[in-house]
């Protein structure tokens, strides 16, 4: 069997040089300040080439969250399905994925962009609510929701409380992207911590 000629390699890997290359500059510049030849200039192609994969700066934006992020919040929305243990358990796991997601420098990038440039970019701010956040949140509302029906977590408002869970992780992740690694953010500390106030919280035999 012959081997796949290098330019033919080049070609089906070029999408994931695209977007690994926009992922950068957007990062550095903010995506109002990158141009596309700036993109073609990082993945050492040219604008044109661009043109073939992605339609617009935006379109290549939504690409990246889809690659990066939409997998994982799929792999999450499989467990909470399948997983017929405990739920106390299973939210421990969740929110072990969930750190190891928002702790990646790529996401962590993708959230600061989204936060900067909503304002200006509506467009952008609606497709990760609808592609990213609110399915996050639907999953993790639905997991508290199977913990009250068993009996294993106290009543209380699921979607409400599945942003107490949420929101500290991306607020940690924002501050290190924005302040850098600062000893009161190490996620070996806080990560524990909140899941522990999490957990106490739940508990069905928590006394009011």
């Amino acid at each position: 069997m012959s081997a796949i000629p290098k330019r033919q390699r080049r070609k089906e890997k070029r999408p994931a040089e695209i977007m690994a290359a926009g992922l950068k500059i957007f990062s550095e510049r903010g995506f109002a300040a990158t141009r596309l030849e700036d993109v073609a200039e990082a993945a050492e192609i040219s604008k044109a080439t661009i043109y073939l994969y992605f339609d617009s700066k935006a379109d290549l934006f939504k690409a990246i969250v889809r690659q990066i992020v939409g997998p994982k919040v799929g792999e999450l929305e499989a467990l909470i399905s399948a997983y017929d243990g405990p739920t106390t358990d299973l939210l421990r796991m969740i929110y072990a994925r969930v750190s190891m997601i928002v702790s990646s420098s790529d996401v962590r990038s993708i959230l600061k962009l989204i936060v900067t440039e909503a304002g200006n970019f509506p467009d952008i701010v609606d497709f990760y609510w609808n592609e990213i956040a609110s399915r996050g949140l639907g999953n993790l509302a639905q997991l508290i929701e199977r913990g009250i029906t068993r009996g294993e977590f106290r009543p209380c408002d699921a979607e409400a409380t599945a942003q107490s869970v949420i929101f500290p992780l991306l607020m940690n992740a924002l501050a290190t992207e924005v302040f850098g690694p600062k000893p009161q953010f190490a996620t070996n500390r806080f990560f524990p911590s909140h899941l522990d106030f999490i957990l106490r919280g739940l508990a069905a035999n928590r006394e009011a």
